[in-house]
């Protein structure tokens, strides 16, 4: 007959003891996936940076290559376009930089200036490849939040706040 202190040691866990363990797992995991997932105004950020990037890169590609480049946007797509010989605007669809993009779930276009004149949705805004630059301004929304990219004339993207 084994003795008791063996028999108690081989007894396991009750099921009492599993659930309270699944339940403080539970907890844990639920506190670690919060922290893990991004706010919305974290998201409009990333986005809004990601475009004010992508606005710089495409106006030193311009002026880099002496050609008009341009951006237009809608809803939650927006894409760049370059101009042929012919003077037709042609997207842009296989480069590594200013391929077409869709933003984050929850972001979109809201408004779009161009030197101070309130641009449809879909029309182009120009990337000179002058070094004077147009002034613009790409409002991007995620529910009551905004954020502006800022293009100032000189080349500089930067984003700011309403």
């Amino acid at each position: 007959m084994p003795s008791p202190c063996v028999a108690a040691a081989e007894r396991g866990f009750t099921l009492l003891e599993m659930l309270v363990a699944l339940v403080v797992a539970s907890i844990m995991l639920g506190l670690v996936a919060v922290q893990l997932m991004p706010d919305e105004q974290a998201v409009l950020r990333e986005e809004a940076e990601r475009l004010a990037y992508l606005m710089q890169s495409g106006g030193m590609a311009a002026q880099a290559g002496g050609q008009a480049l341009a951006w237009s946007g809608a809803g939650k797509d927006y894409r760049f376009w370059k101009k042929d010989r012919h003077g037709n605007w042609l997207r842009i669809e296989r480069d590594t930089l200013l391929h077409p993009r869709a933003l984050a779930e929850g972001v979109s276009i809201a408004r779009v200036e161009l030197n101070g004149r309130l641009l449809e949705a879909g029309d182009k805004l120009p990337l000179s490849p002058a070094l004077a630059a147009p002034e613009f301004r790409i409002w991007l929304a995620s529910g009551e939040r905004k954020l502006a990219v800022r293009g100032n004339g000189l080349g500089a993207v930067t984003v700011a706040a309403q």
